[in-house]
This record gives structure tokens, sequence and C-alpha cells, in this order.
């Protein structure tokens, strides 16, 4: 995140996670993996509920996990 507003960046990016992983539609090792099941009213709800740090630490998660699957490709 290179912006002006780390918390803003990486919220809006995990708006697009909620939908589906970068690699795959929903893998079993991703954090998101249960709350992708649910309806997306109840996604936007979850996300909106944490708070930025918690978004923060969800973001670099899965920018992590991003480049573990691309390695290993």
């Amino acid at each position: 995140m290179s912006g002006e507003n780390p918390a803003k960046e990486a919220r809006f990016a995990m708006y697009g996670r909620l939908l589906r992983c970068p690699v795959g539609d929903n893998p079993e090792d991703c954090p998101l993996h249960e709350i992708r099941k649910l309806p997306m009213e109840e996604r936007l709800l979850w996300l909106e509920a944490k708070s930025d740090d918690e978004v923060i630490t969800l973001y670099q998660q899965h920018i992590d996990c991003l480049a573990r699957k691309k390695e290993a490709c």
C-alpha cells in the first residue's frame, strides 16, 4: 500500500476479495473461505464491522498468500 490512507486502500481491495480470490474461486486455505459462503449483504456487513487494523491485517495476509501461490506455479 503506497497511498496516503492505507486503511482505505486495504478496505477497497478487500471488497473485491469478498467476491473471490484472484487465483481461484474460494480456496479452502483462505481466511475468507467461510465468509464467501455468506450472502453478499452479510459479507459487506462483516467487512464494514472490521477495524482499520483488522482490514489491513487481512489485506496483508492476502498479499502474502498470493505471493506464495504465484511462487508455487
